[in-house]
């Protein structure tokens, strides 16, 4: 049986102080008076989503629901994203990094968020998953991420209609007394429905594609997702950014650090990769 060399299990646990290696996706990150964060564990099981916080950017909590979830080309279902592997949390940044997530040796994630306070009442989130081909080929993968925004810390009464953004697919959500634009910077497709289609198709056994279908939606607890499909060649990465602006518009992306993984992340992915025995090559 394959053990880690003593070097590597000494550098892990140095690592391990700083940053947990086994991580259940719970915490929040802060920017004046605006926190976002995870509520619950996210289990083992890839069938599943997170449960999320969004407050101090409007009345109540804004958000109930945001995850990923991604398929690789071939694949006969979605699957989401289960524990990470590396959970940091800093301020107003956050980010969960996965190995391996699919088990194939084909492709690493690392999800950074950043939360910004742009005044009373108002709120930016900033949320981007790097994949990373680890595999030897390219890998055509598609990418969800899925939302379920409360306004004003209530479902039931919101709406959602197209917006306009020349860098991505907009959707505007609003009720009664509050707006929140969010958008998939890129995006191939989305679908906007009542809660929780969207999520059931995510999370059932079959393949699932969204077509640009849903709005306008009037009077629900209304749900969004973004569909990205990609070819990443063989050793390279893509992003793939979302943001949803609470009572606040849409800021530049070139204001928010979180395309770029973080240091410690990506040594805590590399580290990991160490620990992992090399597979033995058996003949019969």
């Amino acid at each position: 049986m394959s053990k880690i060399l003593g070097w590597k299990a000494l550098v892990l646990a140095s690592f391990a102080a700083m940053s947990p290696l086994s991580a259940s996706a719970i915490g929040s990150v802060t920017a004046g008076d605006v926190t976002f964060g995870y509520t619950n564990n996210f289990t083992t099981t890839t069938n599943n989503t997170v449960d999320v916080a969004f407050t101090g950017a409007g009345t109540g909590d804004m958000a109930f629901e945001s995850w990923w979830f991604y398929r690789v080309s071939g694949g006969s279902r979605e699957s989401a994203f289960a524990n990470p592997d590396i959970e940091l949390y800093n301020g107003s940044v956050g980010h969960l990094a996965w190995n391996d997530p699919a088990a194939s040796g084909q492709f690493s994630a690392a999800l950074s968020f950043e939360v910004f306070d742009t005044g009373a009442n108002r709120g930016n989130l900033f949320q981007n998953l790097r994949i990373t081909n680890t595999s030897g080929s390219a890998l055509t993968i598609d990418i969800f991420h899925y939302s379920d925004f409360d306004l004003g810390g209530t479902a039931g009464n919101d709406r959602a209609a197209l917006g306009s953004n020349p860098d991505g697919i907009q959707v505007n959500f609003s009720d009664p007394t509050q707006t929140a634009p969010v958008v998939g910077y890129g995006a191939n497709a989305y679908r906007v429905s009542q809660y929780a289609q969207i999520l059931a198709d995510l999370t059932d056994t079959g393949i699932d594609d969204f077509a640009n279908t849903g709005l306008p939606l009037n009077n629900r607890d209304v749900t969004v997702g973004f569909q990205w499909s990609v070819t990443i060649a063989a050793g390279g990465y893509a992003d793939f950014l979302t943001q949803f602006g609470s009572n606040a518009p849409l800021l530049d992306p070139s204001v928010t650090v979180v395309p770029e993984p973080g240091t410690a992340i990506l040594m805590g992915l590399g580290l990991l990769a160490l620990a992992i025995p090399p597979r033995e090559d058996r003949t019969a």
